[in-house]
Parts: structure tokens; sequence; C-alpha cells
């Protein structure tokens, strides 16, 4: 029995990894105010970091922590200067991020799939093609055991509790196998048990020979007995740097005797905050002594004024577009799209909000609507009550596909800008599979919606006139689910459930149900041209009146409107516009599309 427990520790270690060495010299990065002035929050930083090694970095807040990481990790690259080497030598942008793995401190997942299900789509996009199902199986299966995931491989993301889900995010960028690992405060929001479980887990990373770096906020003694070296940093300047048993006598020289039993970490804190007496300048000065020595013979590049050479070598080898062009993948652009199209469709499939929730809406908003509007459509005395119901129609549509990814697509924004920046995939790849994979709820929703709906409020039964409605409320749907994907991107949960409606207010009032075009100033009547409503409505009483509609019967004495030229002109309406109508709403969604591309690029520069 010995035996055998010894073998399955042994298999559940990870996979050892060659030496790696992360050195940085003189890393400096600053911010500009809205009055114009810089402010530094790195002021020449340098040190290295060894593998097979736990790194942590240390310090209050507001010293610099995860900016440090950030730049290290390649994430930030604007008004930075400095020089980050691997091995000795200078890091090359596109083999750089195939060998880093950041993990936030808040990381979004997606819940909607299972563990194992997310480490196998992980595999997929970020393991070469070469890789054999049988081999990514074998992957997920080990970073599983050695993650302590195996008895929730089952579970939804979801049902996972703080650490498991910590755990989780580690390995989904352990199945690359990467050299260098960063952590931002693994332990945050985690309690002790849990905590230690995850630090002993980064040990174990690092035991097999990767670099791993994590900052820490105030650890606990048993949580920092088990970090090897320290990087402690108080307002942009590095105090100490080494290795952890080294930490008290480098503070006692420089005048600061710390108590016996008295937490390290958090006696490093309060120096870093300056809160006891010493020489903070012989540790700042002790720890930038120490310079970085690059190849044998040859030193790196010296500094030039305000850092420009530096800043030069550091964005020329770690910068990179928005759109990543110039970055490379080990999966084709392709077999991403497919990748994550499967998986978009997964989660949207399980999505008891957004799929169940949202065609149950569907129908029996579309049989309160038929109750409601009983028989409207075929009656002359009745017509100014069939466009209130095709109003209706649109209105419904609308919503029902806006707001729902109002409300969802802010975390899985997160969740790409995450993956995205950790060299998953290309934004390409993402765009065009969020828009494939969403398209069948782009119809089926409307298709059942319709389905009860213009039966029972006795619209035309004739085929032409069934596609041409039902196709109107198709690119309402298509613009109202962009609308929601583009707030979604761009603005958190709250303004955006706030911005949408208040959005479609002014569409509303341009589209010539509430207010006819005649009855308008002149300067407001290119408004209605700008309108999406105006060709939803316009394009919706085209399908139904339009097209030399014979003239409708009367229930009652005298139906002005029972001659349906006189209906449409009454919304100053000519016939047969249906084609400049459906034109409108395609120029729309060509927009909204664009827009959303930009809005998802322009987030990943603003994380960079």
């Amino acid at each position: 029995m010995g035996t055998d427990t010894a073998i399955a520790i042994e298999s559940s270690k990870p996979a050892p990894v060659p030496s790696t060495t992360l050195a940085f010299q003189d890393i400096c990065y600053h911010v500009r105010h809205k009055d114009g002035h810089d402010k530094q929050l790195l002021n020449g930083i340098s040190g290295a970091f060894q593998s097979g090694r736990l790194a942590g970095i240390l310090g209050p807040s507001g010293a610099g922590k995860s900016t440090l990481l950030n730049i290290l990790s390649g994430f930030k690259t604007n008004h930075v200067s400095g020089t980050i080497l691997i091995n000795d030598t200078p890091i090359d942008r596109r083999k750089y991020r195939r060998e880093v793995s950041y993990t936030p401190q808040d990381v979004c997942l997606l819940g909607n799939i299972t563990v194992t299900e997310s480490l196998q789509f992980a595999a997929d996009l970020k393991l070469a093609p070469a890789t054999t199902t049988s081999e990514k199986q074998t992957s997920v299966v080990e970073v599983l055991k050695l993650l302590g995931l195996s008895k929730c491989a089952p579970n939804p993301v979801a049902n996972l509790s703080g650490g498991e889900k910590k755990r989780l995010s580690i390995g989904l960028e352990l199945i690359s196998n990467p050299k260098i690992m960063f952590f931002d405060e693994p332990t945050s929001g985690l309690d002790i048990i849990a905590a230690m479980q995850v630090v002993a887990h980064l040990k174990d990373l690092a035991a097999s020979g990767r670099c791993v770096i994590c900052v820490i906020h105030q650890p606990s003694s048993s949580i920092l007995q088990m970090f090897d070296d320290l990087f402690v940093l108080s307002e942009g300047h590095c105090l100490y740097r080494g290795p952890l048993n080294e930490l008290v006598p480098a503070l006692k020289e420089a005048g600061f005797d710390c108590p016996n039993y008295y937490n390290r970490a958090d006696f490093a804190l309060e120096i870093a905050s300056l809160k006891h007496e010493g020489n903070v300048l012989q540790l700042r000065e002790r720890a930038a002594h120490h310079r970085i020595i690059s190849r044998t013979d040859k030193s790196v590049p010296n500094e030039a004024p305000n850092g420009e050479e530096n800043e030069a070598l550091l964005t020329g080898v770690v910068n990179g577009d928005g759109g990543g062009g110039d970055r490379q993948y080990l999966t084709s652009e392709w077999s991403q799209f497919v990748t994550l199209t499967r998986r978009t469709m997964l989660c949207t499939f399980r999505d008891l909000q957004l799929t169940k929730m949202r065609l149950l809406a569907h129908f029996f908003v579309g049989l309160l609507i038929a109750v409601v509007f009983y028989d409207v459509g075929n009656d002359g005395s009745k017509v100014l009550s069939n466009a209130s119901c095709l109003f209706f129609f649109l209105i419904f549509v609308f919503f029902a596909n806006s707001m729902p990814l109002v409300m969802t697509f802010p975390l899985e924004t997160s969740v790409f800008v995450r993956e995205r920046m950790n060299n998953w995939y290309s934004l390409k790849a993402y765009y065009f599979s969020k828009l494939v994979a969403d398209f069948p709820f782009l119809i089926l929703g409307p298709s059942v919606f319709l389905a009860g709906a213009y039966y029972l409020t006795s619209q035309p039964m004739e085929l032409d006139r069934i596609v041409m409605l039902w196709s109107i409320c198709i690119f309402t749907s298509w613009i109202a689910q962009m609308t929601g994907l583009l707030a979604g991107s761009v603005l958190p949960l709250e303004l955006s459930v706030f911005c949408v409606p208040c959005s479609v207010i002014p569409m509303l009032i341009f589209c010539g149900f509430f207010v006819r075009f005649r009855e308008m100033f002149d300067f407001l009547i290119p408004l209605t041209y700008v309108a999406y409503f105006r060709y939803s409505f316009e394009g919706a009483m085209q399908a139904i009146y339009g097209f030399e509609r014979a003239n409708l019967p009367c229930s009652g004495e005298f139906c002005y409107f029972s001659k349906v030229p006189k209906f449409l002109e009454s919304f100053d309406m000519l016939e047969n516009t249906f084609v400049m109508d459906v034109c409108g709403l395609l120029g729309w969604v060509f927009v909204l599309h664009v827009a959303l591309y930009a809005s998802l690029a322009w987030r990943l520069k603003r994380t960079r």
C-alpha cells in the first residue's frame, strides 16, 4: 500500500521544466494626470527571480506590487522603461507571451461548464495541433491530480468553492506548461486553510523548475514560511530582495530590529509604510546595489537619458497591438474559432436565464399579446390597434434579446480579456465565434414568438408577408443582440442596465408611431433616418399592409382605413419601401458589428 501511495504522489507532481531566470533592471513606470504632470509609480526597480524558488512581492497598498507584476508579465507596456531578460537574454515578445502566464486577483471563470470541460477547452486552445486527444486528456488528468481537483472534476465551475476556483485558475494556465507564472494575490478572499492549500500548490509548481512569482498581501507566518524569496516594495522603491531567511538580518543592519515571535511579513510591511524609525535609504541602496549581469562580457545597454533607450528596448520586445497581429499562437485561428464556438454554445445551452427563460418569455409573451390583440389584423375598424400590435411585437423582440446579454456579457468579457492577454487566442477568432454561436438563438426567439402571435392576431396568411415580418423581427433582434453585447463590453453592469433602455427612447420617438413625421420640426426630420426603429416599424407595416394588399373587411358601420393606402398615408409612409427598410436595418447591424469589435480591441488596449 505504501508503494502504491508513493507512486500516486509521484505521478501527481508537476512535469519538470528547464531552469529559467527572470531578471529585470531599472524598471520605471509613470502615469500622466489630467493636469499634465507625470507621477512616478516605479523608480528604477531591479531584481531577479530564479526557477525552483517561490518568490513573493510584498508591500503596502500603492507600493507598486501589481504594477510591477503587470510589467514583468508583459501586460503593461505603455509609459514603461527598463530591461527584462530571460537567462541573460533580452526577451522576445512572440516567445515570451507563450512562456509566461498571468493569473489576476479576481479570476472570472465560465460557470456553466464543468471543471474537466474548462481544462479540456484550455488544452484545445493552448496546446499544439500535433498533440493528440489522448495526450490532451492525460494533461487534464494530471492537472486535476496536481491541484487536488479530481473530486470536483464533474462539477460545474459555478458550484466550486473559492479555493477550488483559485486552483482551477492555476490549472487553466498550467495546461500549456509555462516556464514563468505570475499570480496577483492568489490567497485573497480565502480562509487560512484554503490559502495554505493554494500556496502549497504554488510551492510544488516552483519545485518542478518553474519560476513562480506572486503578490502577497499580509500573509500569515505559516504561509510566509513557504516562500523562498521575498521582494519588498515601498512607494515605488525596492527595500529588500533576496532569500526569506535573510530578511530579518538585512532589516536589522538598517536599524530595524524585528521583535521575537513577530510576523516578519507584518514587520516588513510596517517598515515599508514608514511606521518605524530606521535608515530606509540604506535599505534602498542595499537592494539596488546588486546589478543584473547579462551574458559574459556583454553588459545590458546603459540607461539612456530619461530612459529612452531602455523604453525602446522594452516596448520593442513586449508591446503588441490590441488586435494581436504580431502574436503567434500554437493553434490556427480556424481551430481557435471552432473551439470557442463549441464552448460558447455549450455555455449558452446550459444558461437558464439566457436560453430557457428567454425562449419561454418569447412564447408566453407572444400568447399574451395574441390574447390582447386577438383577431385585429384583418378588420378595417381595428387597423390602429393592429399597428399598436406590430409595434409591441418589435418592442418585445428588442428588449427580450438585448437585456439578457447586458446582464451576462460583462462576465464573459472579463474571461475574454484574461484569456486573450494570456495568449490563448486572437481577438478575431473570439469575435466571430461569439457571433456564430449566438446566431441560432437570435433566430429561434423571434420564430417562437411569431409562431402563435401571428396567427392568433389574424395577420394575413400569405407566405411572402409572413417571411417579410419574420425577417424584420430577426433584424430587430439582431440589432438588439449587438446593442446588448456592445453595452456589456464597454460599460459596467450597473450602468449598462440603465443606458440600454435610455438609448432606445430616441429611436422610439423618431420611429413615426407616436408622432407623425409631418408633425415634427423640420430640423428633427433627419433624425428619423437614423432611428433603427423607424425602419423596423415601417418594414413591419409594409409587410402587413404594403404591396397592394386588398381592402380590408369592415365589421363596423364605417371604416375609414379599410383602404390600405389611406392607412399607410396616415403614418406618412409610402408603399413598397420594404427593401429600403431592410437596407437601413442592415446598415445598423454593420455599424454595431464594427463598434463591438472596436470596443473589444479598446478593452484590451485599456488593460495594457
